[in-house]
């Protein structure tokens, strides 16, 4: 075993020959390296950008929630104080939801309006994070029928801080319109479309008044919103009611993101397969490199399966140094990639303004628009969201170390099969 360790080691010092094996050597290492690194960032900015997506997806429906039997839960506040016992439960809020109609200076919108306690917007700091106000202030839901949209629905409305729009409701005998005046107490911004353009918010004492109810649903916030079935026993087994859980409500949105996760995975496969040959034809050259050496070896004893066995460790070796160090940097650029692209928007911004001003002196020239890699009026991301997982750098590794182990098989065959007098009679 040491003998096999010490030739595999030996044939991966890539010393330099007149045949180029050094520079072809070190390409198939590069390979492992950049495919890994590539690997790591994209895997890395894919989890980022569906974790961002999900969070906001529990963000609007909260964690879990409870749908009474026609009007809402009854007597609700017993029942969210025995909720606030079970374990991983950290709050229930009551609340209200309904679809309506709201008509500004503009025109008239569809919208889902939530309704929730006064307090609850000043106290609920994880709320004031996910809906940012962009004009208004949390205390202005003490206001008398106060309401908070997003920062799209109120430009498509024309109205701002302090004016009045009307939200128009559908009666019970689904027959005649009700129709509310209502304040515009803040305009927030949720990063997201559908948030932005059609989602509302009142006070829950206003809309318990303007329905004639006095029943609401309950919102449950638990630890963690991404093992949410680890809570739901308990929570249903309290509940006479059935619970709903954000990841049910949100079922196709996350068969989504789990097949394009997939997709994702294949088409790294698939990308390391092309590796793959690009180290078979490295094994190769190198096998011929080392004819006259593996002759000689063959004939002071040493067996075709210990043969082979130097350049399986060779290729678990390639895909072992390459992988570490390819994830290595992936873990750094995925750490740095928005501070880089940062700075090369600053570089070529600066050198964009410098040309402008020399110009501008012997002509008439258009001020150059400011560069950025992404669209400053674009929904859902401003950067990139980088989350790197565990699982995708064991994936990363265990296929590059396959894929260079594969890639070895028939180079390592061929060596096996060299027959010393043939080798020592043609050199």
């Amino acid at each position: 075993m040491n003998v096999i360790v010490y030739l595999a080691t030996k044939y991966l010092k890539f010393k330099g020959t007149d045949r180029g094996i050094s520079i072809i050597s070190v390409i198939a290492l590069l390979t492992i390296v950049v495919s890994a690194m590539a690997a790591t960032v994209i895997l890395s900015a894919a989890n980022g950008m569906h974790y961002n997506y999900m969070d906001k997806l529990a963000s609007k429906d909260f964690h879990a929630v409870i749908y009474g039997y026609g009007r809402g839960v009854p007597d609700y506040e017993t029942l969210a104080l025995e909720l606030k016992k079970a374990p991983g439960v950290v709050d229930v809020v009551p609340f209200l939801d309904q679809q309506a109609l709201i008509k500004g200076p503009l025109g008239t919108y569809g919208v889902m309006v939530k309704a929730f306690p006064r307090e609850f917007y000043q106290n609920d700091r994880e709320f004031r994070t996910r809906f940012a106000l962009m004009k208004g202030e949390e205390t202005n839901a003490s206001w008398r029928h106060a309401i908070f949209m997003g920062y799209n629905l109120a430009d498509n409305l024309g109205v701002s801080v302090g004016d009045w729009v009307y939200l128009t409701l559908v009666n019970d005998d689904m027959l005649s319109l009700l129709q509310y005046k209502f304040r515009v107490a803040g305009i927030f911004e949720a990063g997201y479309a559908e948030y932005d353009t059609s989602l509302v918010f009142v006070n829950l004492e206003d809309a318990l008044v303007l329905e004639d109810n006095t029943r609401a649903s309950l919102a449950i916030r638990v630890k963690d919103p991404f093992q949410i079935e680890r809570w739901l026993p308990k929570i249903r087994e309290i509940s006479p009611f059935y619970v709903y859980s954000w990841k049910s409500l949100n079922r196709n949105n996350l068969v989504n993101i789990r097949n394009e996760k997939m997709m994702m995975r294949i088409i790294l496969t698939i990308f390391f397969i092309v590796v793959c040959f690009n180290i078979l034809s490295t094994m190769m050259a190198t096998v011929l490199d080392k004819r006259e050496e593996i002759g000689i070896l063959k004939a002071m004893g040493l067996r075709p399966k210990s043969v082979m066995s130097v350049f399986l460790m060779d290729g678990f070796l390639i895909g072992v140094i390459g992988s570490a160090v390819g994830i290595f940097f992936g873990l750094f650029f995925a750490l740095n990639l928005n501070n880089i692209l940062h700075g090369i928007e600053a570089f070529v911004n600066f050198w964009n303004q410098v040309a402008y001003l020399t110009l501008r002196v012997f002509m008439t020239v258009k001020k150059p628009a400011k560069f950025e890699f992404f669209d400053p009026t674009a929904y859902y991301i401003r950067e990139f969201p980088m989350r790197i997982q565990l699982e995708d750098l064991v994936v990363i590794m265990g296929l590059s170390v396959v894929c260079s182990m594969l890639a070895v098989i028939w180079p390592a065959y061929r060596a096996g099969k060299l027959r010393p007098i043939e080798v020592l009679r043609n050199d």
